[in-house]
């Protein structure tokens, strides 16, 4: 729902200042135009990729494409009417906005996806609305007249003269939604996404590090790059150490059919690899400091990759029949 009523709000506020562009093209010098259509740009496909980013376990190039898609059309139709210049502007504004949302969006995949959205979304309405009084005001229309137009016409007398019922909006569709036990958004509950079966483990009290009860980096590099897991009642394991710029191992041999625990080791708190991404399981988990397990049953024999949540470090899975 959060997802339909974003992209659904870009749609109309952003239309609505391209069409404005239009009505006063002729009343707008090139230096507002170039304004008019980098914000319009920027904030719309930043609004849309960070939305999509959050959905894109793992996968940045469709929602990338996208977002960068949207920045540089908005940009190009908000600043063609008054000149080619504004119009290259809102293209190149598009284009970063797109790419810095995506990005915001899978940083804030693991923390509060639902509330960073909200963030980003008043954002936009506040400015955007700025962004109409700016074209009211380059374009020598008064308030009063502003006012009296609005009432001829339902969309301005929404956006114009009762903006914040948007902004209200959001404020009421996060406090309906169920909260988790920390406090924190439930994602499954926002996004209607699946959830993923885990199992934390905190450090022992006795005095000892994680990074001593893991084993040390360099003793784990002198191991074989590929492990095969071990084969338990009914399920077979592995181990693998989340280090700062790697995992250890990279690779590990699994069998077809039968349940899988991969108990992920991390001996510190944030960091790159602190979310997990195995798309072909339909799997996205945070890895806190501690023990996480993630469980998942190979059906297919094959070689699956695993990679953080930016696709920058990763190992594969060999599904053996």
């Amino acid at each position: 729902m959060l997802v339909f009523i974003t992209i659904f709000i870009a749609i109309i506020v952003t239309g609505y200042v391209v069409v404005l562009t239009y009505r006063y093209k002729e009343k707008l010098t090139c230096m507002a135009a170039m304004m008019i259509a980098m914000t319009a740009a920027m904030m719309s496909s930043m609004l849309l990729g960070t939305v999509l980013g959050t959905l894109a376990n793992g996968n940045l190039l469709l929602p990338t494409v996208m977002a960068v898609s949207t920045g540089m059309i908005t940009g190009y139709f908000t600043g063609k009417p008054v000149s080619l210049m504004a119009a290259i502007d809102g293209m190149m504004s598009g284009i970063m906005g797109g790419m810095m949302g995506v990005m915001l969006g899978v940083m804030v995949l693991y923390q509060s996806p639902a509330l960073m959205i909200g963030f980003i979304n008043l954002i936009f309405i506040v400015v955007m609305f700025f962004l109409v009084r700016l074209i009211h005001e380059e374009a020598g229309v008064s308030e009063k007249s502003s006012k009296s137009w609005a009432k001829e016409d339902h969309v301005d007398n929404i956006l114009v003269r009762k903006w914040y019922i948007i902004p209200v909006a959001f404020i009421l569709l996060f406090s309906m939604a169920k909260l988790s036990g920390n406090g924190a958004l439930d994602l499954q509950n926002v996004f209607g996404l699946s959830a993923i079966s885990t199992k934390e483990s905190k450090p022992s009290g006795n005095g000892g590090s994680l990074q001593d009860s893991f084993g040390s980096s360099e003793a784990l590099r002198k191991e074989s790059i590929v492990q095969t897991a071990k084969q338990n009642d009914g399920y077979q394991e592995v181990d693998i150490i989340v280090g700062q710029n790697r995992y250890t191992p990279e690779e590990f041999t699994v069998k077809s059919g039968i349940p899988v625990k991969v108990n992920f080791k991390k001996a510190y708190n944030g960091g790159c690899l602190s979310s997990l991404v195995i798309k072909d399981f339909d799997i996205r988990q945070e890895l806190k400091k501690g023990i996480t397990t993630v469980e998942f049953t190979p059906n297919k024999p094959g070689k699956y990759p695993f990679t953080c949540s930016m696709g920058m470090f990763g190992g594969y899975i060999n599904v053996e029949p």
